[in-house]
């Protein structure tokens, strides 16, 4: 009986042992989850995240033509000439002149020669000094000497290849410099293009009558002293111009803009007086890459002459 009860006892106190053995291990394993979630954790934080791949620079299609060389040349033999301007594809590549008043120039070519289609001539409020100090809007006029309108005429004649819209689309650019005695070769050496040398991106191309004061640059047209046009002024400029156009552009353009406006007669609505045709670009940013082609389409609901 005593070494029966010998046994007994042995054997509960082996089943205690095994208990707490087996009880220890259950109470240790959350500790070791909390390591695994903890190693898990470093392991996240320590793990490089995926930067965003910067985007790669817009360039341009083609390089913007300069012309300085022409400009000093043409300025020795003319000093009313202010700039020169050009519009790829077209006859339109010449000096623009600005005199005093906007009649000198009517019938008379850059060198002041006697010619019935005359020049391209800046209005004579226009501010040429510089970039910076140009005027919000810029106006240069040239005559359209056919009654039909015919694009391949003389002088802004050509501004009707704008009414088709092909050419609209592949001729997205007006190029139109100032003169700069101070130019430095050092711009173009740095892939810079000089201040002077403007590039201009079309926005509107629109007929209008002359009841639409697009060619406004100075706050009081009788009063030049008043300053010129305020940019809430230029932005109904543009908002105007952009109602009437024969497209629509896909360009941003604000008040804060410059803005480059050409414009000629058109008898599109009989031999009258008082229609015009009109394009219209804002200055582009020296650095602004530039594309062979730009999207527009037809301006459905555009304003019309009446």
């Amino acid at each position: 009986m005593a070494k029966r009860l010998k046994k007994m006892t042995a054997f509960f106190l082996a089943a205690m042992m095994v208990l707490s053995v087996s009880g220890c291990k259950k109470e240790e394993e959350p500790a070791q989850e909390e390591q695994t979630q903890e190693e898990e954790s470093l392991e996240q934080e320590e793990k490089p995240i995926d930067q965003p791949e910067p985007e790669e620079e817009e360039k341009s299609d083609f390089e913007a033509p300069t012309f300085h060389e022409q400009l000093k040349e043409a300025k020795a033999k003319n000093d009313d000439i202010i700039g020169w301007l050009k519009i790829d594809d077209l006859k339109v590549d010449g000096a623009v002149v600005q005199a005093e008043d906007n009649k000198r120039y009517e019938r008379q070519d850059e060198w002041k020669q006697y010619s019935w289609t005359g020049s391209y001539f800046a209005d004579y409020e226009c501010n040429f000094n510089s970039r910076e100090e140009m005027s919000k809007n810029t106006v240069i006029y040239g005559h359209n000497v056919h009654f039909d309108d015919n694009k391949d005429g003389e002088r802004f004649s050509q501004l009707f290849h704008f009414a088709d819209m092909e050419f609209a689309k592949n001729h997205p650019y007006i190029y139109f410099s100032i003169y700069d005695e101070d130019e430095k070769e050092s711009g173009v050496e740095q892939d810079k293009r000089p201040d002077n040398e403007m590039v201009w991106q079309i926005f509107s191309v629109f007929y209008t009558t002359t009841d639409f004061n697009y060619i406004q640059i100075n706050k009081d047209y009788n009063d030049p002293a008043s300053g010129e046009i305020s940019n809430a002024q230029l932005m109904n400029i543009i908002t105007e111009a952009q109602q009437r156009s024969e497209y629509i552009y896909d360009v941003g353009v604000t008040g804060e803009d410059k803005i480059l406006t050409l414009s000629t007669c058109s008898y599109k609505y009989g031999k009258r007086n008082d229609v015009r045709f009109v394009v219209m670009a804002k200055l582009l940013d020296q650095d602004a890459p530039l594309k062979s082609t730009v999207s527009l389409t037809e301006n459905s609901g555009k304003k019309t002459v009446e």
